[in-house]
């Protein structure tokens, strides 16, 4: 329970973020003298393993693949980060970790989310014992934190096994659970009342694929990545298998041998089509992408013109321009017209006579994206893509900043760019993309068609689906899955620590003000960094601190992970963000135990 002549620090969430600030504090508990450390005592709360959480849990299926090549991810400063932040003594990224277990990843391979996970307890593990060695007392704890409230400059916790007291809390909670709304509510709701199966949002690993029986149709809406892993699951996790074919052309690599267990997918997206695989060019942003005119002078030029930024008038055209520039360097035709959002819509203004021609305009879309993944750096379009996505990295600061006006962020960067941006650049690896192929041809696998519409059939006791642009079907089915992850709002949270806080008016959602609306955002409202959270009232609670998803008030787009040697101000902003609270939490702890 800890003693007055300790500081007291309570962190709600175990995997990656709380792992990434108890390295931080680490780092700077290492940097300080002995002499003039504070006494701490770290307790970190999570029902789920300590290190990987619930989403990177090692007992997970193998089959389930990291979005993001070995070399990539870390939860700590590593190469060029450590220019920005100091180095702690187990500070070690995943290829790190990889190299000293002899897993045998090379850095464009896919690791498994499994494999993450234990890096991720191996590093929670490593961290909390050189804690403990420099006199901070770590403790775990397997369950969870339901109410937090302020009580005499600090904190009272809820959890199963009594109330707890802390001097200072962090909110690391990472993807939590959350109740049905919209149309997905009515649903759920409909679907409740006749006796359907409905599997809203949710974490892959917390689907329960036993409700889908053996050659039943399952409708599916959304093809990102949550739908690959579904697809692989119930696929070969059900025991069937992929034969290569040496020499065949990209996307018919492969062909798949069915083991009879496998439903009938039936999958649809507003494009109509999945994610965009990755290209197979090496490098977070490949080598020879470069921005000639969404560049620092020209942002800084633009900042010095205006109060605050217009993303669809200053921003867009000098992104479009580098899309442009990139795709005619690459192609080696100077002029040459590039759509990308034409790109990304490839269905759209098309209408298809019947479900048969869908299918096969789906199987030469895929051929085409399995070709233009493996060309890597030769091919103009996902070259294009990837000089959007280097402009993705460079507007992140600018909304972290509050550069970017508020109604511009909501309407264009939330509104319609960050989906163009995820659909092409944040897709699968190309094996996903040939394993699709392969299962359309074995009739595992089915599409909708563009801007599909669902619902009840009351009649019928079934989910029907049907695609405007697709004439001469309409799909049922007695099973649906929304394949994707929990909204990440706080407002629909039903992880009761959030709704706790909100209630009591101890934490508030942000508001975006602009002219005389207002809108309510998905995060909470805090602090710039380090973000604290903001009360109903508008006073800052001093103490509590928040990372990672909840803080989308303040940051555009979440990371999985931080990019190994990557920039504070974007891809390691996570290990920027823990850094800040960590030094700011010890800050804290020698002038209160100096009071006392």
């Amino acid at each position: 329970m800890g003693s007055s002549a300790e500081y007291v620090i309570a962190v709600i969430g175990a995997g990656p973020r709380g792992t990434s600030l108890l390295e931080r504090l680490l780092a700077h508990i290492e940097s300080t003298p002995a002499a003039q450390r504070p006494k701490l005592r770290v307790t970190v709360y999570d029902p789920a393993p300590h290190g990987p959480g619930r989403v990177w849990d090692p007992s997970q299926s193998p089959l389930y693949l990291m979005n993001t090549p070995a070399s990539y991810p870390t939860a700590a400063p590593t190469g060029a980060t450590l220019t920005s932040l100091s180095e702690s003594s187990c500070a070690a990224s995943f290829s790190d970790y990889s190299q000293l277990k002899g897993l045998g990843y090379e850095d464009a391979t896919y690791p498994t989310r499994a494999h993450y996970g234990e890096y991720l307890a191996w590093l929670s593990k490593e961290v909390s014992a050189r804690l403990r060695g420099r006199g901070a007392a770590v403790d775990h704890v397997r369950s969870e934190v339901t109410v937090v409230q302020p009580d005499d400059g600090g904190y009272q916790l809820r959890t199963p096994r009594g109330w707890r007291r802390a001097d200072a809390v962090v909110l690391a909670l990472g993807h939590i659970p959350a109740a049905p709304g919209g149309p997905s509510g009515h649903l759920a709701r409909t679907a409740q009342e006749l006796g359907l199966h409905y599997q809203g949002p949710e974490i892959p690993t917390e689907v329960d694929l036993s409700a889908f029986p053996a050659g039943a149709p399952v409708l599916i809406r959304g093809m990102g990545l949550n739908f690959f892993d579904l697809m692989i699951q119930l696929t070969v996790g059900r025991g069937g298998r992929f034969r290569h074919r040496p020499g065949a052309d990209p996307g018919h690599r492969l062909e798949y041998i069915p083991s009879g267990q496998e439903p009938v997918l039936v999958a649809g997206s507003r494009r109509g089509t999945p994610y965009r695989a990755k290209t197979t060019a090496p490098g977070f942003v490949p080598e020879g992408i470069e921005l000639h005119h969404l560049t620092e002078q020209r942002i800084a030029d633009l900042l010095a013109a205006h109060r605050q930024l217009d993303f669809t008038e200053h921003l867009w055209p000098l992104i479009r321009a580098d899309v442009q520039d990139t795709y005619a360097r690459v192609s080696g035709q100077p002029g040459s017209p590039f759509d990308v959002q034409a790109y990304a819509r490839p269905f759209d203004h098309r209408d298809f006579s019947s479900h048969t021609a869908y299918q096969q305009a789906m199987l030469d879309w895929l051929a085409e994206d399995a070709a233009s993944a493996e060309a890597g750096a030769q091919n103009p379009e996902k070259m294009a893509v990837n000089a959007l996505h280097a402009a993705r990295l460079r507007i992140k600061p600018l909304v972290t900043e509050g550069r970017i006006s508020p109604e511009s962020r909501l309407r264009d960067v939330e509104g319609w760019f960050e989906s163009l941006v995820e659909g092409l650049a944040s897709g699968p690896p190309l094996q996903r993309i040939e394993e699709l192929a392969a299962l359309v041809r074995a009739s595992v696998v089915e599409f909708l068609g563009p801007a599909p519409a669902y619902g009840v059939d009351r009649q019928t006791r079934r989910f029907i689906a049907d695609s405007p642009l697709v004439a001469g079907v309409r799909y049922s089915a007695e099973h649906m899955v929304e394949a994707m992850m929990p909204p990440n709002r706080i407002t629909q949270a039903a992880a009761p620590v959030v709704r706790s806080l909100l209630e009591a008016g101890t934490a508030r959602p942000a508001v975006v003000h602009y002219g005389s609306e207002a809108h309510v955002h998905k995060g909470f409202d805090v602090t710039p960094q380090p973000h604290q959270l903001v009360t109903a009232e508008g006073e800052v609670l001093h103490g509590a601190y928040v990372l990672g998803l909840q803080l989308s008030s303040v940051q555009w787009g979440t990371a999985i992970a931080a990019e190994a040697g990557g920039d504070t101000e974007s891809t390691a902003r996570t290990l920027a963000d823990a850094d800040a609270a960590a030094a700011d939490l010890l800050r804290r702890a020698r002038a209160a135990l100096d009071e006392r």
